[in-house]
This record gives C-alpha cells, structure tokens and sequence, in this order.
C-alpha cells in the first residue's frame, strides 16, 4: 500500500467502469475525447481518451465481473509499462452490507477483499484524496455473482467481518490484485445503489451470466412470470444514472 503523500508517478489517471451507465458522466467531462485504439480494445471496447481540466485522462468501459476486471487491470499494466498509466481509479455502484450505508452515500475502498480471499492494497493517497471530497471510507466486498436478498447481503456480511461501511459489487477486488502486485496506484470509489434491507428479486442469485456479465437469461424469464418484479430494477437503473453525476465529481478530482 503506498503512503499518504507519496508522490504519485506521472501518467494519464485511467478510469474503469463496468457499464456505460457507470462513466457516462464522467465521459461527459473529457475534453477532446477520441477513441484508443491500441490493439487492446477487446478489453476496454468503450475506451476514450482526452483530458480533464491540464490532466490526461483515459475511461475505459470494460464489462462487468471478475474477468472483466482482470482484463482492463491488465491493459492498465500494459499502458504503465510504456509509461502511460499513472493511476487507476474504478468507479461504478455498489450494495450496501451493513445497515449503516444510505442510497446515494459515497464509499472508498480502504479495505478490499473478496469471500475466502487475502485483502488487496489500495493506494492510501488515492483513498485519502477521495475522502476529502466526502467519500466514506470502507470495505468493498467483491462477489462472483449478484448479491441481492437481506437474507443473502448479510450472510456475506457475517461472512467478511460484520465491518462498518461495507459494500458488494462483482469487480473492484480481482482488478485491484492485479494492480497492486505490479505497483500501480490504484483506488475504487463506489456509490451505494439499493441498501442492505431493499428486496431484489432472489432469481437474480440463481443464474450468474457465462463470463461474469449480466445475467440476461434470468432477468427475461423473471419479467415474464412476474413483471412487477423489475420494478426495483429499474429504480436502481434510474439512481446509477444520478449517482454517476456524483462520482465524476470525485473521479474527476483525483486526475
């Protein structure tokens, strides 16, 4: 883990984000955005690059799940090893664990771990610039599936340690391994979607998509047995499109 004031080393700060909805913000921001195209789009097919007030930024949208992940950290270390990634920052929402998370609350990955895994570093100069500018910090929880009933958020609660302020998403933890063993800064903020007590539809858990991506399957089958099911969906799909506004405003602080 890098010190608090260690000097970062030079390089575009590059952003990822598993959904497009996640980074649209953020996308609105970059200056002069043309697409990369670096032999690499397979892993970052929606990657753009541009600038951010006198700061040269990438943002990179690169699927959802642990695979996914892996794949843009490894493109980071690629970029790092010509000397153009300074940084990394994964941005994107998240569900709350514990009781005390809010929708809306902005949460910093201080601890990142994943169920019967080591925790991995973070870079503490990253997290505590997030923190100045109202980030909580926590502990993000990476999971191999979707995480959605109270029953099962706090099972996988108990599970990691009951700590305050923790959340589950299905990334953060298999990107920032890959970073922090090849030294590369790297931090998550994550904005908190639907709380530890909001009812998903429990079919979500059942039927984890091939590859780690969205399970489409069970979502299809879910709305035609019951339609009113998707109602919460949508919600959520509503708030990650304002909660993004908000985490460009962190994400773009930290270039």
């Amino acid at each position: 883990m890098t010190t608090a004031g260690a000097r970062l080393p030079a390089g575009e700060t590059v952003y990822l984000a598993a959904m497009k909805s996640e980074a649209s913000a953020l996308l609105r921001r970059v200056e002069g955005a043309s697409r990369v195209r670096d032999g690499a789009a397979a892993a970052a097919p929606a990657a753009v690059r541009g600038r951010i007030g006198d700061r040269p930024v990438q943002v990179a949208v690169c699927g959802v799940g642990e695979r996914a992940a892996r794949r843009a950290a490894e493109r980071c270390l690629r970029l790092a090893s010509r000397g153009a990634c300074g940084r990394v920052v994964w941005l994107g929402i998240a569900g709350a664990l514990s009781p005390d998370l809010d929708v809306g609350d902005l949460v910093v990955g201080r601890t990142v771990m994943a169920p019967e895994q080591p925790p991995t570093g973070v870079d503490e100069t990253l997290v505590e610039a997030a923190m100045a500018r109202g980030c909580r910090p926590g502990v993000l929880v990476t999971a191999s599936g979707l995480v959605v009933t109270a029953s099962s958020r706090e099972a996988l609660w108990r599970g990691t340690g009951s700590q305050p302020r923790t959340a589950v998403d299905m990334e953060t933890w298999a990107a920032a391994r890959v970073l922090d063993r090849a030294g590369v800064p790297f931090a998550a903020v994550r904005a908190i979607s639907d709380t530890a007590a909001d009812r998903l539809p429990s079919w979500l858990e059942r039927a984890p998509a091939p590859g780690g991506g969205f399970p489409l399957s069970p979502v299809v089958r879910g709305a035609l047995m019951r339609p009113s099911a998707l109602v919460p969906l949508a919600k959520i799909r509503l708030r990650t499109a304002r909660l993004g506004v908000r985490l460009a405003e962190v994400a773009a602080s930290l270039a």
